[in-house]
């Protein structure tokens, strides 16, 4: 029984990620983007603050515009990325996400020495994720909550599926000025099933040509385990080969 409701929460955690992923794609401005977020997100996860900061490679800071903390919107400011006194320099450094559970204690798992939020206040919980663009780091998602313990490992799981929906978002911000096309209604039985936020990955590497081999190098995994999200790409949007699965997923809005 226990099992059955976990797979339940999950279904219902992954819609409401497709949800919130189609209706930040058209988003026109990063203030934008966060508002849309920061008041969807609490359905699933602890957000007491939410923050993107976007990476500026002139400068090599991150800029954080438009952060929110208890419904409040925070003053922008900015951090050096490589500072290794900052949680930005080991995320920039090892290239993987923090997690933390209980600030007081495990913040030493990355850092010398607590760390002062330049905005905001000292949270008990935190979790930060960089979203990547060609192996690049282009920003840090991240989310703060006054809770202790108030994060699970499917918690960094559903902001790591989020950040995909934000890279994207971010990239056709960058691109693009007019608002985007509507995306298309995505049917109900891809909802009972959606692609995870690895699939989606391969998914956009399928888009560009790149072969199992190219996508396993892109992705630092092995081939056969692209061929297997490829082959679950396949089933989840009811396609028969790669042209098919692409197609669908451009007129579902899940790449451009």
């Amino acid at each position: 029984m226990e099992e059955n409701n976990d797979q339940s929460n999950l279904l219902v955690s992954l819609r409401v990620l497709n949800q919130i992923g189609a209706s930040i794609i058209s988003e026109q401005s990063i203030e934008e983007m966060i508002d849309t977020v920061y008041y969807n997100v609490n359905r699933l996860i602890d957000a007491y603050s939410f923050a993107i900061g976007i990476y500026n490679p002139v400068s090599e800071r991150i800029e954080y515009i438009g952060a929110r903390e208890n419904n409040i919107k925070l003053p922008a400011f900015s951090i050096y990325a490589h500072d290794r006194e900052r949680f930005s320099g080991w995320i920039f450094t090892h290239k993987k996400e923090v997690i933390i559970n209980d600030y007081a204690t495990e913040y030493a798992l990355y850092v010398p020495r607590p760390v002062t939020p330049l905005q905001g206040m000292v949270p008990a919980s935190c979790m930060y994720v960089p979203l990547f663009v060609q192996k690049e780091i282009i920003c840090i998602l991240s989310v703060r909550t006054m809770v202790k313990n108030a994060y699970a490992p499917q918690s960094l799981e559903f902001l790591k599926t989020l950040g995909v929906f934000i890279s994207r978002a971010i990239e056709n911000n960058r691109t693009s000025s007019p608002k985007l096309e509507a995306v298309r209604s995505v049917p109900a039985h891809y909802h009972l099933n959606p692609l995870s936020a690895r699939e989606i990955e391969v998914l956009n590497l399928l888009a560009k040509g790149f072969a199992n081999k190219a996508i396993a190098d892109e992705l630092f995994v092995a081939a056969s385990t692209v061929k297997t999200h490829t082959l679950k790409i396949y089933q989840k949007l009811d396609a028969a080969n790669r042209t098919e699965a692409i197609v669908k997923a451009k007129e579902y809005g899940l790449i451009n």
